[in-house]
């Protein structure tokens, strides 16, 4: 057959589970041996049988080449309904009809939650000190003609479960990182082959993990000081009826072997004091303590919902290679940065004996290095550490459940290598991403730069985009913007950041600021907490906030280009995937993000009362008012400077307010406005679209007047600032080329290398190719000199880095995504692969690679939302040949760099020049 549909999604994933949308949205791809195809018509048939014999909506044939995000348009679906469907098409002469597809819905009521919240802690734990994980169990019978058996379950804290001693699910940190206030997750699982008839067990352990446990930076107990957790059972039998058995005060609980779990410290485990048989059917649990119904706040069943985003799951595994360092410690070096942990295997342990196992990035001097992760760490603290204290069998294995830690080595203590006969595997985890593209060229050092990019991506997207998986493990905005549209190169990332920004959203102040990182993990959530951190004096200089809109911001959030997530993500999520809903999602909270910094610009800042714009009006408007010249902001963070200016990062964190900064948060504040009123004129908004585009053509108009020279010199003279001026469209159109010039001469005084911090680096090399400047572009690119990309590289790093110099002095985390955005260069340029606003997510798109450098050959594959996109060229003798491959249902641009134009429908072309 020519015509194949494939890849069946609905809330953009497959086959799934807990679909809480009346009208989901349906999409598919298609594959053809023709060219030039494109779909003509489509018939969805959505049953609640296999056998399609009861459809509950036939949308008919539509005329039409829509195959994404096609609404669900038929009878009302209910609470935890089983699903089939599948789709018809008509393309270029040909029919073809997908094979079938499943989803689930989730629980559309509260009203059907019959369980109650039960308490599983100690009511006189020391709540600054890591506790024992919980372990309870409840026993149940199950009837003769059991239909289907579901379960449905969250916890505050992390929670794994097992019915009849088999684990429940291979989806790991259940139930995930949200705004638990607002938006606490919970899953379904279909447990009936777990279950039979007569007497049966269901087990669960609650660890801390995010609700109480050490997430961000500074302090325990984020959100909450008691372990809890709610679940159901529904059982449903062939004669019709139903059976839910929930938690309540009949469920028993213990504290067994998982003496401390903490995601960050690590676990202690007492093989010993865990009972072999507590999670099947018969275990003797009279001596344990019986659960208490959970009482105080943050029990609202109102907040529940069903996980929308992406599960968390064991992804690829590593060997190590053992050897001793030069510090004679026994190190595990399993080749790869990664985020995760190590499974360990041991024969002939002694009862008691306990194996140390201590994660770590990097080495110094040929010896393990705990420095780089958290430079606060005093001797003795217990930091991405397991202990294993072994019950003496004859072969014992243990991996984390609860904890997960940033490594590439690990050093093993406690352990007889021959008498012990240790196996060690490490596990990769992250959120169950599918990966959509790769890049390879001529230059090793570029490809090795890709893969650290897409590894720093997997080990910083376990449910949130964190900035690194060690010392902090925050959400922060600031990273997710700068990356967003490259994370969705290499790979799907939609459900993903569907799911974050709703949260963005959710913890958004009322006045509009945006926290800086999100879930506020360096914000406590509850201002008792607050205030006796400040009464006994242990936040240090870091005054933390109350997240929320009626919460109290923290001292340094809303900075410029962190808060600015709230605009540049939810566009990059449209522009990229062409769904329409991530922006009405979150129109309303971009336009507040940008209300807010537009508030912030007409406040005075005392220190700057002199300068002119503050006396200069226009149509009655003072200059000021479009300067944003308040607040705190974090500017261009970890801009590499000359060694005599000090601090690297050019941070002076003494002032709530800096001066210099009002260049950067300016320039944000300008292309938010932009970019909200774009949004309203895609969803219609015309009054907002005009109001946003005049604010936004002020702002350019102050910011030409008062910060670009005559000649091109912004103030302060730094790459940072001419990249950024240029991408983001502020320059005038007489003034631009002068920027542009301004730009290459400070890389040439910079010896060719790139001397932008944080914010700016990602538009660089895209900035002196748009201007003229290709040669040098990929001088920087291929640049081995610190700062560079390849610096790095060249050291044998495996990930990216957060600071440039990061292992030449062995500081800062080696995994920190953020300058891995430079990838989006060689797909964007090199390769030239992209999408284009008038037609989002690939629909049409623009092929037009820019060979350059030393590179002979490039070649970026790329799966789009339409199927799969192929951009390569090689280099000849008599010049280039280029290779494009366009997907079903899709059209391209494509632009030779000899000028030559072709617009291209679905199919394989090659052309010469």
């Amino acid at each position: 057959m020519s015509l194949e549909v494939y890849d069946l999604r609905v809330e953009h994933r497959i086959n799934p589970t807990g679909i809480d949308s009346q009208k989901p949205r349906f999409s598919w791809k298609l594959k053809s041996s023709k060219q030039n195809v494109k779909q003509e018509t489509y018939r969805i048939q959505v049953a609640a049988d296999e056998c399609f014999e009861h459809v509950i909506w036939d949308s008919c044939e539509v005329r039409s080449d829509a195959s994404q995000n096609v609404r669900y348009a038929g009878e009302e679906l209910k609470s935890l309904q089983k699903l089939y469907w599948k789709v018809k098409v008509e393309a270029a002469g040909d029919s073809a009809e997908s094979e079938m597809a499943e989803f689930k819905m989730a629980m559309l009521s509260e009203d059907e939650w019959q369980a109650d919240w039960i308490d599983v802690s100690m009511p006189d734990e020391d709540i600054e000190k890591m506790q024992p994980a919980s372990n309870l169990r409840k026993e149940f019978s199950v009837k003769k003609g059991l239909r289907q058996a579901q379960i449905c379950q969250t916890a505050h804290g992390l929670y794994e479960f097992w019915i009849n001693g088999a684990l429940g699910t291979d989806e790991v940190f259940k139930p995930g990182f949200t705004s638990y206030y607002h938006r606490m997750q919970y899953q379904i699982y279909d447990i009936t082959n777990l279950l039979a008839e007569g007497r049966n067990a269901w087990a669960v352990t609650v660890a801390d993990g995010w609700w109480r446990g050490m997430c961000g930076g500074l302090y325990r107990n984020t959100f909450g000081y008691t372990l809890q957790f709610l679940g159901q059972i529904i059982l449903d039998y062939e004669d019709g009826s139903r059976e839910i058995i929930g938690t309540d005060e009949s469920f028993k609980w213990a504290q067994l072997g998982l003496r401390m779990s903490d995601m960050k410290f690590g676990e202690i485990f007492d093989a010993a004091m865990e009972p072999e048989n507590w999670k099947k059917p018969g275990f003797d649990d009279s001596s344990w303590m019986q659960v208490r119904k959970a009482e105080g706040e943050h029990l609202e069943k109102s907040v529940l919902i069903s996980q929308t985003g992406l599960a968390s799951k064991e992804k690829e595994h590593f060997k190590p290679v053992i050897f001793t360092d030069t510090q004679g410690d026994t190190v595990l070096d399993f080749g790869q940065n990664l985020v995760g942990y190590v499974d360990m295997k041991f024969k002939n342990l002694k009862r008691g004996q306990k194996v140390t196992i201590t994660h770590t990035e990097g080495l110094k001097d040929g010896a393990f290095y705990l420095g780089n992760v958290c430079t606060a760490l005093q001797d003795n603290t217990h930091y991405q550490q397991i202990d294993y204290i072994a019950r003496g069998d004859a072969e014992e294995s243990y991996k984390s459940s609860f904890s997960i830690s940033g490594f590439r080595y690990v050093k093993v203590e406690g352990v007889d290598f021959e008498k012990n006969q240790p196996e060690f595997e490490a596990i990769a985890v992250y959120s169950d991403m599918e990966q959509t593209g790769d890049f390879i060229c001529s230059n090793d050092l570029i490809n090795q730069l890709v893969k650290n990019s897409r590894w720093s991506q997997k080990g910083n997207f376990l449910d949130v985009p964190t900035d690194c998986p060690t010392r902090e493990r925050s959400p922060w905005t600031g990273d997710a913007q700068v990356y967003a549209k490259t994370a969705s190169r290499f790979m799907d990332v939609y459900a993903f950041f569907e799911k974050w920004l709703k949260d963005v959203k959710t913890e958004q102040y009322r006045n509009g600021m945006v926290a800086n990182s999100v879930p506020a993990t360096t914000s406590m959530h509850f201002a008792e907490e607050v205030e006796r951190l400040i009464r006994e004096d242990k936040c240090g200089f870091i005054i933390p906030g109350i997240a929320g809109p009626d919460g109290k911001p923290g001292m340094f959030d809303g900075s410029s280009g962190w808060g600015d997530a709230a605009t540049i993500v939810p566009f990059m999520m449209y522009l990229c995937y062409g769904d329409v809903q991530v922006l009405e999602n979150q129109y309303e909270s971009s336009k507040k993000w940008v209300d807010y910094m537009l508030t912030s610009a007409k406040d005075e800042n005392p220190e700057r009362l002199d300068r002119p714009e503050y006396h200069t009006f226009c149509d009655g408007v003072r200059d000021a008012d479009y300067i944003f010249d308040t607040k705190f902001h974090f500017g261009e963070w970890l801009e590499p400077l000359s060694e005599e200016s000090g601090d690297p990062a050019n941070q002076d964190m003494s002032s709530a307010t800096k001066p210099n900064d009002a260049i950067v948060a300016t320039a944000y504040m300008y292309y938010s406005s932009t970019l909200v009123a774009q949004m309203a004129e895609i969803l219609g908004k015309e009054e907002d679209k005009t109001y946003y585009e005049e604010k936004a053509k002020q702002i350019k108009r102050v910011y030409n007047k008062y910060y670009i020279q005559e000649d091109g010199t912004i103030i302060e003279n730094k790459q940072a600032s001419y990249v950024r001026a240029l991408q983001f469209g502020l320059c005038n159109e007489e003034n631009k080329k002068k920027v542009a010039d301004k730009l290459i001469q400070a890389v040439k005084d910079n010896g060719m290398c790139l001397n932008t911090g944080f914010l700016s680096t990602p538009f660089l090399l895209y900035q002196l190719v748009e201007n003229g400047y290709t040669e040098e572009a990929y001088q920087v690119l291929e640049q081995t000199k610190n700062p560079s990309w390849l610096h790095a590289v060249t050291l044998g790093a495996t990930t990216i880095l957060e600071e440039w110099a990061g292992l030449d002095n062995h500081i800062n985390s080696y995994n920190h995504y953020s300058y891995g955005a430079v990838c989006d260069f060689l797909f964007g340029v090199t390769c030239g692969v992209q999408p284009l606003l008038k037609t989002p997510g690939y629909k049409h798109f623009e092929i037009k690679p820019i060979p350059g450098g030393t590179l002979t050959f490039a070649k970026a594959e790329f799966d789009s939302p339409y199927g799969m996109i192929l951009s390569k060229w090689k280099k000849t003798e008599k010049g280039y040949v280029f290779n494009f491959e366009i997907p079903v249902n899709t059209t391209a641009s494509v632009e030779l760099p000899d000028g030559t134009i072709h617009e291209i429908g679905s199919g394989s072309y090659s052309y010469e020049i």
